[in-house]
C-alpha cells in the first residue's frame, strides 16, 4: 500500500514475491491432497479402459516400431552409432512423460473448477497433481525400454541410479513450470487448449528425438540447444548409453527450466484469484 501525497489518494498495490508464488511450505502441508488427486487422475484414466495399463506398453512400442521403419530404415537417419530403435526409445520415454504431463497440467484447472468454490487449498496443487499422475505411465514405459535395451545387449549401469532420477526430476520441474503458465492462460483464454497440440508438435521436431543433432548444420545447432528439453533429453541418453554428458547444454537446460518454473509460478499467483470467477 502506498500514499500519493499530491492527491491524498491511497493506492493498494498487489505485489507477488517469489516466496509467495511458490508456496513451498504450504504445498508441503497439502502433499496428501496432491497424492490423492494424482491417484484420482490415474483411476479415471484406466477405470473404463478395456486394456488398462497395457496401453502404456503397446503405444510406445508401436510408436518406436513406426519411427524405426520410417526414419531408421527408409530415411536412414543418423543415430550416433546406436541401434535406431533404442536411440529413439531412450528419448521417447522422457519426452512422452513431458508432453503428457504438460497436457494434463495445462488442462487441469479448467476441469477442476468445481473445487475452487468449495474449499481452500493452494491452486498450484491441481496442476502439480496432474503432472505427478503421469509418473506411473513413465515408470512402466521405462521398464519396457529396459527390456528392449537388454535385447540389444545394453544393461543397466550404476550411473542410472543417480542419473535417471535426477533427469526425471528436472523434467518434472519443467513440466510443472510449463503447466503453470499454460494452465493459468487457459483459464482466461480457452484458445490455449487448441494451441497446445501445435506447440507439442513443433517442440518435438525441434528436439533431437528422431534424429541426432549431428545432422543439423553447425550454424543452427545453437538454436536447437536453447530448447530446454534438448539438454535433458541428451543427458538422459548419455546416462542410458554411458556416454559423456554435455555439461554446457545441460546447464542451459537447467537454467531455462528454473526461469520457466519461477516465471510460471509468479504469473499463476497473480492470476489465481480470478480462477473461480472465470471458470
Amino acid at each position: 500500500m502506498s500514499v500519493n501525497q499530491a492527491s491524498g489518494e491511497i493506492l493498494i498495490e498487489s505485489r507477488v514475491s517469489l516466496r509467495q508464488s511458490l508456496k513451498l511450505r504450504e504445498l508441503w502441508s497439502y502433499r496428501e491432497l496432491i497424492y490423492f488427486l494424482s491417484l484420482r487422475d490415474i483411476k479415471v484414466k484406466y477405470k473404463q479402459a478395456v486394456f488398462g495399463v497395457a496401453w502404456v506398453i503397446v503405444q510406445p512400442l508401436f510408436t518406436v516400431l513406426t519411427y524405426t521403419f520410417l526414419f531408421g530404415k527408409v530415411a536412414k537417419m543418423a543415430s550416433d552409432g546406436i541401434p535406431y530403435s533404442v536411440f529413439v526409445f531412450s528419448a521417447l520415454v522422457p519426452w512422452t512423460y513431458f508432453t503428457s504431463a504438460m497436457n494434463k497440467g495445462s488442462m487441469s484447472l479448467v476441469g477442476s473448477g468445481a473445487l475452487f468454490s468449495k474449499v481452500y487449498f493452494p491452486r498450484l496443487v491441481i496442476p502439480l497433481a496432474a503432472v505427478m499422475s503421469g509418473l506411473l505411465d513413465y515408470m512402466i514405459s521405462f521398464f519396457c525400454m529396459v527390456l528392449v535395451l537388454a535385447y540389444y545387449g545394453i544393461y543397466p549401469q550404476w550411473g542410472w541410479i543417480v542419473g535417471v532420477p535426477a533427469v526425471t526430476l528436472w523434467i518434472f520441474i519443467l513440466s510443472s513450470g510449463v503447466s503453470f503458465w499454460l494452465g493459468a492462460l487457459n483459464v482466461k483464454y480457452r484458445d490455449v487448449g487448441h494451441i497446445i497440440p501445435f506447440i507439442v508438435q513443433i517442440w518435438m521436431f525441434t528436439t533431437p528425438i528422431l534424429y541426432s543433432i549431428s545432422v543439423i548444420p553447425q550454424k543452427f545447432q545453437m538454436w536447437i540447444k536453447l530448447n530446454p528439453m534438448y539438454g535433458l533429453i541428451e543427458t538422459y541418453r548419455s546416462v542410458i548409453f554411458s556416454r559423456p554428458i554435455e555439461w554446457a547444454s545441460l546447464s542451459v537446460s537447467l537454467a531455462l527450466t528454473l526461469i520457466i518454473l519461477v516465471s510460471g509460478s509468479v504469473y499463476f499467483a497473480k492470476t489465481e484469484r480470478s480462477f473461480a470467477d472465470i471458470i
